[in-house]
């Protein structure tokens, strides 16, 4: 009889979940409570990631750059239950990171977004410019 690993189960649906429109949840940098995190690309090592912005509003120094204004996209609370109300992708500042980074038990997998919304993310990041034409090639947008 095999003897099972129920943490390498969990990890390896973890893994399973780094797609495109991953939704995850964890720590921030200099903020002080999780923010939400959505996978916008994926290679066999590296994520392409924006934040999602949890806010009933844009913030006003974002309101102010239209060039980042253009960047958010808006994503229907009733769409998904794990937001509590109306939000909004920031596409504004695409991170590259490691897959791993979403195994460990820091960030918690949340759901996918609908393959819409999907779309529009990765628009957006797309004619957002910031990106190399290499970047949008690796993670095939």
């Amino acid at each position: 009889m095999a003897i099972r690993n129920p943490l390498g189960a969990i990890a390896g649906l973890k893994q399973a979940s780094i797609m495109p429109g991953a939704v995850f949840i964890g720590p921030w940098e200099e903020i002080d409570h999780d923010k939400f995190i959505v996978i916008a690309g994926v290679t066999q090592d590296k994520v392409l990631a924006c934040t999602v912005l949890i806010n009933s509003r844009i913030n006003p120094y974002i309101m102010r750059r239209q060039k980042m204004l253009d960047c958010q996209v808006y994503v229907k609370s009733e769409n998904y239950d794990f937001l509590s109300h109306d939000s909004f992708v920031n596409c504004a500042q695409p991170m590259i990171g490691n897959t791993t980074h979403f195994v460990g038990d820091e960030y918690k997998y949340c759901g996918l977004l609908d393959e819409s919304d999907l779309v529009l993310v990765r628009q957006s990041i797309v004619e957002s410019g910031l990106l190399t034409d290499e970047e949008i090639e690796k993670f095939d947008l």
